[in-house]
């Protein structure tokens, strides 16, 4: 079940249950970079997960892919939730998690070419969203 909001947080167990795998395999997964997790500033413990991380289109090899990109587990959760869920310039002002989904998470107005990329294939959304990765992580590096 996709949640209205990708930055719903979820338990390891939670997280798990929508992948359908148990929360041992949630934390390996997290361990090995084809997850991550954060810890939010009022909180001093308690990992949570953004739901996104289970949504169809992002979910498995993508996800990981993307991570990979970003440097994940290294460059840390923080870096991947502020990748995945801020507009992005090379995205014509969408969110990875958008355009990796094919709509919009937060209903606004945006112009002809995000239309356009939102309408594209899963292979052409995929690939801009590994684009704007490769900068992200080249932000973070310099």
């Amino acid at each position: 079940m996709t949640s209205p909001d990708p930055s719903e947080p979820l338990s390891a167990s939670a997280l798990g249950e929508r992948l359908n795998v148990g929360e041992e395999q949630i934390l390996e997964r997290e361990a090995s970079g084809v997850l991550f997790s954060i810890v939010r500033p009022a909180r001093m413990r308690g990992r949570e997960y953004p739901a996104f991380q289970a949504w169809p289109g992002i979910a498995g090899v993508p996800l990981a892919q993307i991570l990979k990109v970003l440097g994940a587990p290294a460059t840390g959760g923080p870096a991947a939730y502020g990748f995945f869920t801020s507009k992005n310039d090379l995205l014509v002002d969408l969110t990875p998690i958008e355009v990796m989904v094919g709509r919009l998470t937060l209903q606004r107005a945006v112009d002809l070419l995000a239309q356009r990329l939102l309408a594209s294939t899963q292979a052409i959304r995929f690939n801009a969203v590994m684009g704007a990765a490769r900068a992200y992580r080249a932000d973070l590096d310099a």
